[in-house]
């Protein structure tokens, strides 16, 4: 359980990077860790695109007419005609930011000319038409594009517009063997302009302050993270990548740069409501995460006691029964630990010793580990001078802590808060890379640890 407790404070934050360094003594109170790089944070954020698609299918006109349909549009004194364009299916693609549409469709049009004296039709009106009574109507497609933009206040700009309309069946009105197709195409395409901009002027009106300004007064606070303390993210920048669409999904890599902190200590010394203005970089997906944990004894003891307080063993076929288990920091790097215990023996047991960390092996040891009994049981405290030489190797073997063992074993549940729910439609899927204690500072108020993890996470949407 001990051992347990101990990897919670190295691995509570699940992010870390391999490192070797030589063996590390933990150092007297007075001394100081080494600062930390900054952590990295890069996550794919995938959208699935096939429920966003449909829903915007329903926001493309049914049809696309002539002003005044089905009346005729004259655009000059000897000419008029009418159109209307019928959309069908779409397809959906985006490469770095570059959105592109295409729209298939199919139209029908009716022109008319006669001949016009000082500006009056002085002959009735001769024409033709396509795609109308028996005849199929003409197909035609629209392409349209967009360009993304993320700014530095986390708001979406569009500039979208409709490229090129192609008819890919033309329409020659053959009374007087005039292409009345480009005229027809010009104006889809006008039309088309128009609903771009009104999409436009929607995305650029969206207001993500709100939002925004809540995700910052959380990630500028401690998080609780259940029994094990607080999370401090001290973010730094804040990034968005490039979003490209592949097999139905847009996706795109959120990253964050900050410099993790890990307390037994809930106050907030510092809080605020924004974030680092947005930045545009692609960086490759994957999470480094290098953390301070910070832990008073007054919460390890607290949470050991959770673990093991009132449980019995057998020694020597008596029972023994744990009543209260305290660590405190002492002189010189050293840790005491004072374990109550009642039942067939009562007393009080004192270990000490100072924590050993091989960083090239990751094994934490009690090399100089040794032990005092306090007790009102006599045979007891004889049978300190008799057994002690093998008392003291049964518990420095068991005293020692295996960190990649001990990693392994939680690798299980380590993922699985990696792969859950986040929200309806939200959920995050992602594993534990690697898990490293990089350092350790046993001081007389805290214990503190350097640790350093990776991993690969990523957001799946999969409704908005």
């Amino acid at each position: 359980m001990i051992k347990q407790f101990l990897f919670v404070v190295f691995a509570t934050v699940l992010f870390s990077c391999s490192a070797s360094r030589k063996t590390q003594q933990s150092a007297p109170a007075a001394a100081a860790l080494p600062a930390l790089p900054e952590s990295n944070i890069n996550i794919p954020v995938k959208v699935v695109m096939g429920p966003v698609l449909a829903k915007a299918a329903v926001l493309i006109p049914r049809e696309v007419t002539s002003d005044g349909w089905p009346q005729y549009l004259q655009t000059t004194c000897d000419f008029h005609y009418k159109y209307r364009f019928v959309p069908g299916v779409f397809t959906f693609n985006c490469i770095n930011n570059q959105v592109q549409v295409k729209l298939s469709g199919v139209y029908q049009v009716s022109g008319e000319r006669c001949i016009c004296a000082f500006g009056k039709q002085s002959t009735p009106w001769i024409g033709g038409n396509c795609g109308f009574g028996n005849e199929p109507m003409r197909k035609t497609d629209i392409q349209i594009a967009s360009t993304l933009s993320f700014q530095p206040n986390y708001t979406v700009r569009t500039n979208t517009n409709a490229q090129k309309v192609n008819a890919l069946e033309k329409c020659v009105v053959s009374v007087f063997s005039m292409d009345i197709t480009q005229q027809v195409m010009d104006s889809i395409k006008s039309a088309t302009n128009i609903f771009c901009h009104a999409m436009d002027s929607v995305v650029s009106g969206l207001d993500f302050s709100a939002t925004t300004r809540s995700l910052a007064e959380r990630i500028n606070k401690k998080v609780a993270l259940g029994s094990y303390g607080y999370l401090k993210i001290n973010p730094s920048a804040v990034r968005m990548g490039r979003m490209n669409y592949y097999r139905d999904t847009l996706q795109a890599v959120l990253g964050i740069s900050c410099f993790p902190e890990l307390h037994s200590d809930s106050t907030n010394h510092f809080t605020a409501s924004f974030l680092p203005p947005l930045q545009n970089a692609d960086k490759p997906a994957g999470i480094t995460m290098y953390t301070n944990a910070y832990y008073g004894y007054d919460f390890i003891n607290h949470l050991l006691n959770q673990f093991i307080k009132d449980t019995s063993i057998v020694v020597e076929g008596r029972k023994v029964t744990l009543k209260n288990v305290a660590v405190s920091g002492q002189e010189n790097g050293k840790l005491e630990l004072r374990v109550d215990f009642a039942g067939d023996k009562k007393g009080v047991l004192y270990l000490t010793g100072t924590p050993r960390l091989d960083t090239a092996t990751q094994i934490i040891t009690l090399p100089d580990l040794d032990y005092s009994l306090k007790s009102r049981d006599l045979v007891l405290n004889m049978g300190k001078t008799l057994f002690s030489n093998k008392i003291l190797r049964a518990l420095q073997e068991k005293s020692t802590i295996r960190i990649n063992e001990l990693v392994d074993h939680n690798r299980a549940a380590i993922n699985a808060q990696l792969n859950k729910k986040i929200m309806d439609g939200v959920a995050s899927a992602g594993s534990l890379t690697d898990l490293k204690v990089l350092a350790l500072l046993v001081g007389k108020d805290l214990l503190r640890a350097q640790t350093c993890t990776r991993a690969m996470a990523s957001i799946i949407i999969t409704k908005l």
